[in-house]
C-alpha cells in the first residue's frame, strides 16, 4: 500500500474563518465555542483536563481551550493550605479543521517537580480573564503502592444532538467520579466528531466540556480510535486529537502522542494506536475521494519496535509487576454485530503480549462488555485463534495468559451486544477479519470462541464502567493482585440522569512480584505477612 506522509499535523496555523452556518443552527449555544467571539472581554478557559506527564508521581499536564488566541496563558500551582503559588507558562497550539475552516486554540502547562501522592490546587488563567480553579493528586512514588483506576471506551459527547452520542455519555463521566479513581483510561472513540463532519470542532467542544467534569480533577489518558481519524485533520486525521491532548513522550519526532507509556506504582501502562496495527478499514471517509482514510502501518513498524523495547525493559527489571495495555481495537470479540477479531492485531501484537507476559488488554470498539479467559499462544488452524490457558472465572494467574476486556459501553448511542447461537457445548462462533476489505465490509471468517468467558447480556443498553483496584502485596517476591469490578448501568434518562452502577462481574488477577528472591519463599512470606496483619501478631 502507499503510506501517507510521516510529517506531524501542523501544531500552529494562521487564523481562518468559515463555518457550516445551517448546521450550527441546531446546536445548543453552550457548544459553540469556536464560532462566536466572547461577548464581553477576553474569553475564559474552557474544557480543562489533566494528563499525566512522563513521570506521574512528579509531573502533571493541565490543558484547556479558549475561543480565540489569548495572552500569557498559564497555570498557578500550589497546595490546599497555602493556595496557588508560582506560575507555569503554557504552550499554545492550534489547528484549523480542514472541512469547516474553524480554528481551535488549546493551551498546555507541564507541571514538573511535584511531590508524589500529594494534593495540589491550581488556577488556569490568562490576561484579562478570571482564573478557574481545580485540584488534583499526584501518583504515588515509584515502587509498590495501592491505587485505583477506571476504564471504558466509546464515550461520545453526552449530548444526543450529535450523531453517535447519547445523554448517557454525561452520566458515564459522573459515574467515574463516583468511584474516585486516581485516573481513567479512555480506550478510543472519544467525541465521534467524524460522524458529524460539518460540526467536527463543535462536537469536540461538547465532548471536552463534558469530559472536564471529571478530567479537571484526575487525568484521563486516551488512546486513539477509528473515529479519531478525521477528514480534514492532517496526514493521519489526528490533528484535533493531538492538539487537544498533551501526552507522555514516546521518543519519536513524527508520532509523539500516538502511542505512549507511563508507570504508576509497579504497574506499567501502555497506550497503543490500534488504527496502525489493525487490518480493518473503518475510518472516516474523505469527501474528496469517497474513500476511507486508511492508515494501517503508517509508522512502518516504529510503534511495534518501541513497544518491544519498553516491554523488554519492563520484564527485564524488578520495578514492574503488572503490564496493562489500553487500545481501541481488539484481537477477538464474539458479538455478531461486531467488527470481528482482527488478523492484523493477532499477527503483529499478540506474539509480543505472549513473549513479555502482558497481563491485561483493555479495548473498546464494540459497544458492549466481554471478558476473555487468559490466553497464550494459538490453537491449530489458520486464524491464529488465541488458545485458552485456564478457565477459572474468579482467580486468574496472568503469568500464564493475558486477559482481554472489551469495555465499549461508555455512552455512545449504538450497541453491539448481539451474539450467534451457541453449539451443544455452549460455545459460540465469532467473526474474524483476515484482510483489508472494502469500507465497513463484514468480516470474512468464523471461529469457535472458546476464549470468551463473560459477556453482558443486556442487548439494549450495555453501558458500564470497569474499576481496577491494585493490591501491591506485602513483601518482595510475594503475591500482588488486581481486583477487577465491572459495573453495568441502566441508561441515563431525563428523569434519571445519573443511574446507579450495578456490579455485574468481579474477578481477581494475581501474579508474583518481580522483586523477589524465589517464588516459594516469597509466597510463604507473603502469606505469613497477611496472617500477621489480620491477627495483629508481630
Amino acid at each position: 500500500m502507499s503510506h501517507p506522509s510521516r510529517s506531524h499535523p501542523s501544531r500552529r496555523t494562521v487564523l481562518r474563518t468559515g463555518t457550516a452556518v445551517g448546521a450550527l443552527a441546531a446546536i445548543p449555544a453552550s457548544t459553540l465555542l469556536w464560532t462566536q467571539p466572547a461577548l464581553a472581554g477576553t474569553p475564559g478557559p474552557e474544557q480543562i483536563h489533566l494528563q499525566w506527564g512522563n513521570e506521574p508521581s512528579t509531573e502533571m499536564t493541565v490543558s484547556w481551550a479558549t475561543a480565540a488566541s489569548v495572552s500569557r496563558p498559564r497555570v498557578r500551582i500550589g497546595t490546599p493550605r497555602g493556595g496557588a503559588g508560582h506560575s507555569v507558562d503554557a504552550q499554545t497550539r492550534s489547528y484549523v479543521d480542514g472541512l469547516n475552516k474553524v480554528e481551535t486554540f488549546t493551551h498546555h502547562a507541564r507541571l514538573r517537580g511535584l511531590k508524589p501522592d500529594t494534593t495540589y490546587v491550581y488556577d488556569v488563567l490568562h490576561d484579562g480573564a478570571e482564573p478557574v480553579r481545580g485540584t488534583f493528586r499526584t501518583a504515588p512514588a515509584r515502587g509498590r503502592a495501592a491505587f485505583r483506576f477506571t476504564s471504558f471506551g466509546d464515550l461520545g459527547t453526552g449530548d444526543n444532538v450529535f450523531k453517535k452520542s447519547s445523554i448517557h455519555g454525561a452520566a458515564a463521566v459522573r459515574q467515574v467520579e463516583q468511584f474516585a479513581p486516581l485516573f481513567h483510561l479512555l480506550n478510543g472513540d472519544l467525541a465521534y466528531a467524524n460522524n458529524n463532519p460539518q460540526l467536527q470542532p463543535q462536537c469536540w467542544n461538547a465532548f471536552m466540556n463534558n469530559l472536564s467534569r471529571s478530567a479537571a480533577s484526575r487525568p484521563w489518558m486516551p488512546s486513539p480510535g477509528n473515529h479519531e481519524v478525521e477528514a480534514g485533520g492532517g496526514d493521519l486525521g489526528y490533528a484535533s486529537y493531538l492538539t487537544r491532548f498533551e501526552l507522555p513522550d514516546n521518543g519519536t519526532r513524527d508520532h509523539c502522542g500516538n502511542w505512549y507509556a507511563f508507570q504508576v506504582g509497579s504497574v506499567l501502562f501502555l497506550s497503543l494506536d490500534g488504527n496502525e496495527i489493525a487490518v480493518e478499514d473503518d475510518a472516516s471517509l474523505d469527501p474528496a475521494t469517497g474513500r476511507s482514510i486508511y492508515i494501517s502501518d503508517y509508522s512502518e513498524g516504529a510503534q511495534l519496535r518501541w513497544l518491544e523495547r519498553v516491554l523488554s525493559r519492563a520484564r527485564g527489571g524488578s520495578a514492574v509487576d503488572w503490564i496493562v495495555v489500553s487500545m481501541h481495537q481488539f484481537a477477538m470479540s464474539s458479538s455478531s454485530a461486531s467488527h470481528g477479531g482482527d488478523m492484523g492485531i493477532r499477527e503483529k501484537l499478540l506474539p509480543l503480549l505472549d513473549r513479555y507476559s502482558v497481563d491485561l488488554v483493555l479495548a473498546g470498539h464494540d459497544h458492549d462488555y466481554e471478558r476473555t479467559h487468559p490466553v497464550r499462544g494459538t490453537e491449530p488452524g489458520g486464524l491464529l485463534t488465541p488458545a485458552v490457558a485456564d478457565d477459572d472465572l474468579r482467580r486468574i494467574d496472568t503469568s500464564q495468559g493475558t486477559v482481554h476486556l472489551i469495555l465499549g459501553g461508555g455512552g455512545t448511542a449504538g450497541h453491539d451486544d448481539q451474539y450467534l447461537p451457541a453449539d451443544a457445548d455452549g460455545v459460540r462462533e465469532a467473526f474474524v477479519r483476515t484482510q483489508r476489505l472494502t469500507f465497513k465490509a463484514d468480516p470474512d471468517a468464523k471461529e469457535k470462541a472458546h476464549w470468551s468467558a463473560v459477556t453482558d447480556p443486556d442487548t439494549n443498553y450495555p453501558y458500564g464502567v470497569a474499576v481496577f483496584d491494585v493490591d501491591p502485596g506485602l513483601v518482595p517476591g510475594g503475591r500482588t493482585a488486581i481486583t477487577v469490578s465491572y459495573y453495568h448501568s441502566a441508561p441515563a434518562t431525563a428523569v434519571n440522569p445519573l443511574p446507579a452502577p450495578v456490579l455485574f462481574d468481579r474477578f481477581t488477577l494475581y501474579r508474583d512480584r518481580s522483586d523477589g528472591w524465589g517464588d516459594d519463599q516469597g509466597e510463604d512470606e507473603n502469606t505469613d505477612a497477611r496472617e500477621r496483619a489480620a491477627t495483629g501478631r508481630r
